[in-house]
Parts: structure tokens; C-alpha cells; sequence
């Protein structure tokens, strides 16, 4: 899916994005609440049948990932670069597909990433904590057929691997009851996390431009420098424009950005056509270090714009740094040379031949 089929209302709001949990440990779980164990002991339901286990399980899952919050449990992405010996982390992500998941009474196999990280990563566990038929086959499948997991684990460095104890693995869920929305929304959560560019106010007129094709905009965004598009996006924000720097996280930071009629913060990554190519994780720097300074520049939204197209790999590593479970309203944006164009246009900022 794409996250066009997400009404522009939706992609603006901030849910609290829950974990449909297929997998969960639950010793683990109870473990890493710490002091707020009691609360879930107090809250949870009695009784054993399937519905009160169910509801406890969600309850467990959602009082975990409010811990992780309230402590700043990284991604994966961030965690792999931390360079601590076990690290928590909390992310949305792609694993390999792991067919023998049926017949055997532990797993362990590889973690899709955009980036290789000096060694492996996988993913190791029990199989006895798999308690729903769907998500055993979501597992078994894995990304190549389509599936993205929300995962809270331990991640260990173990010398030759990186290793992954997951304590929960489910669905990516806006079902809950914290979500005054839509029940329809809860198969949405794979997508949920991206705006669209004229999701932010500021930029809106470009979704009325339309381009007749790659010939109209290419050969205009092959001469559009850099400078031009940081100047424009800050005219738009009624900003000055920031001097560059080496050691910059970011190009451009606003505080003026606003989405779904609340002001929002944006930091941006801008990329000319210097290489007016489209954009791969290999442009932006080291394992993405570019994208991670731009996500660790605290931003609600973070933004990487680029004068050609942008692969999917590079919205898969931005997604993977930036969206977690749980009600933090952190959102990613791509804009790539089409995008580009029809903003230029929409606001009479093309430069003038």
C-alpha cells in the first residue's frame, strides 16, 4: 500500500501507533516495565479464557511501549549505532522471510537493512512465544511479501553478529482505544508515520500543479541549484535562510511548518543536482549518517529533498529512523524533483530564464 490511501486528515493527526503483538515474551515484557509492573498487576484483567488473555496482552504491549517513551528508547537504526554492548530498542522494520518457523522450536535469521553495519543482524527466539496463527505467517513470509513488524527487542552485540531478543513482534496498529478514529484506520498502520508534502500548510498549492511528464520537470530541476530550493522553502516558511556550515545536522530547521492546523517543527536534508541521479542510502553518507543527524535534530518532521527521484530504499532507512510505536508524533516527508518542481511552480518560484 502507499501512503496516498491514507486520508490527508489522517497522515496529519498524531495517534498512538499500538503493536498487534503475534509475538510476545511475556516474562520479558513484565521484566523491562520495571517500576511500572505494579500498574499493569493492578490493571490486568483475571481470568484465563481467550478474551481476558487477549486484552491483557494488548494491555502489557501498550504499557511497554509507554515506558519505552517515557525513557527514549531508540530505533534500531540509532541502536546499531550506539555501539553499547545490549541496547532497547523500539522500531518499525523489515525481516527476512523464515519458512522453517512452522517446524522448528527456535529461529534465527536475518534483519533487511539498507545499510550493512560491519557484521550480521539477526533476530533469535523461541517459537512458544508466538500466539497467533497470522503472525506466524506474517514471520514465515517475512518483507518479501509485503509485511513491515513493529518490534521492541534487546539489541546484543555478540562479537560477529549483532543479535535481536525481541520481547514483542506484531502489526504496526492505529486500533486502539487511546485513537478517536476511523476503525477502518487500524489496517493502516503500516503506512502511518509519512506526510505527504502538501500535507504541510506552507506547501499546499503544489498538489493542484500538475506535470504533462518527466520531460516538462526533469530538465528544469537538472538546473535548479541547491541554494535556490533552500531559499524558496524558507521564503515559504517566512524564514531567513541558514548559512551553511560543516558540521551541520540539517539544512534547513523551521519551527513554522504546520500540519493538520498545528505548528510543527521540520528539519530538512537537501540534496541538488550535483548528482542529478536518483537518490540511494549510498548519497546519504556513512550507514546514513546524514539522515541520522537530521532525525537526532529533534524535529517533529523530518524531510529529505532531492532534485530527481528518490528510491524506496532511502524512504525505508528515513522510515526506519524515524517512526516508532506509541504516541510520539514524529513524521518523515520525501520530496523528491517532481514534488520539487510542482512547489516551484505552484508559488511562482521557478527561476526566471
Amino acid at each position: 500500500m502507499s501512503v496516498e490511501v491514507l486520508p490527508q486528515k489522517s497522515r496529519a493527526a498524531d495517534y498512538f501507533s499500538h503493536i498487534d503483538p503475534g509475538f510476545l515474551n511475556r516474562r520479558l515484557a513484565v521484566t523491562a516495565l520495571g517500576p511500572a509492573r505494579e500498574w499493569f498487576l493492578r490493571e490486568q484483567e483475571t481470568g484465563s479464557d481467550h478474551m481476558a488473555v487477549l486484552r491483557n496482552d494488548h494491555l502489557l504491549v501498550t504499557r511497554l511501549i509507554d515506558v519505552c517513551e517515557a525513557i527514549g528508547v531508540p530505533t534500531l537504526a540509532e541502536a546499531l549505532l550506539a555501539g553499547k554492548p545490549s541496547h532497547l530498542f523500539m522500531s518499525t522494520e523489515k525481516l527476512e522471510p523464515c519458512p522453517e518457523i512452522y517446524e522448528t522450536s527456535r529461529v534465527k535469521y536475518g534483519v533487511h537493512l539498507e545499510f550493512y553495519y560491519g557484521k550480521p543482524v539477526v533476530i533469535a527466539y523461541h517459537t512458544e512465544h508466538i500466539h497467533a496463527s497470522t503472525g506466524m505467517m506474517k514471520l514465515a513470509e517475512g518483507y518479501q511479501a509485503g509485511y513491515l513488524e513493529a518490534i521492541i527487542g534487546i539489541l546484543h552485540d555478540k562479537g560477529d553478529r549483532f543479535e535481536i531478543e525481541p520481547i514483542v513482534i506484531g502489526s504496526p496498529w492505529l486500533d486502539h482505544p487511546r485513537n478517536e478514529a476511523d476503525p477502518k484506520l487500524m489496517w493502516f498502520g503500516h503506512d502511518y508515520g509519512e506526510l505527504l508534502p502538501e500535507d504541510i500548510e506552507e506547501f499546499h498549492r503544489l498538489s493542484s500543479v500538475d506535470v504533462s511528464g518527466a520531460e516538462e520537470w526533469m530538465p528544469m530541476m537538472r538546473n535548479v541549484p541547491e541554494a535556490h530550493v533552500k531559499m524558496s522553502i524558507a521564503r515559504l516558511l517566512k524564514e531567513p535562510v541558514k548559512a551553511d556550515w560543516g558540521g551541520e545536522e540539517n539544512d534547513h530547521y523551521s519551527a513554522n511548518a504546520t500540519v493538520g492546523g498545528r505548528r510543527k517543527t521540520a528539519a530538512f536534508l537537501l540534496k541538488g543536482p550535483t548528482k542529478f541521479q536518483e537518490m540511494t542510502p549510498a548519497m546519504c553518507g556513512k550507514n546514513g549518517d546524514q539522515i541520522y543527524r537530521l532525525v537526532n535534530s529533534g524535529a517533529d518532521i523530518s524531510i529529505v529533498q532531492h532534485s530527481h527521484l528518490i528510491g524506496a530504499a532511502v524512504r525505508e532507512t528515513l522510515r526506519a529512523f524515524v517512526v516508532q510505536p506509541g504516541g510520539r508524533a514524529r513524521k518523515f516527508c520525501v520530496m523528491d524533483g517532481q514534488a520539487t518542481y510542482r512547489l516551484l511552480k505552484a508559488y511562482d518560484l521557478l527561476p526566471r530564464s
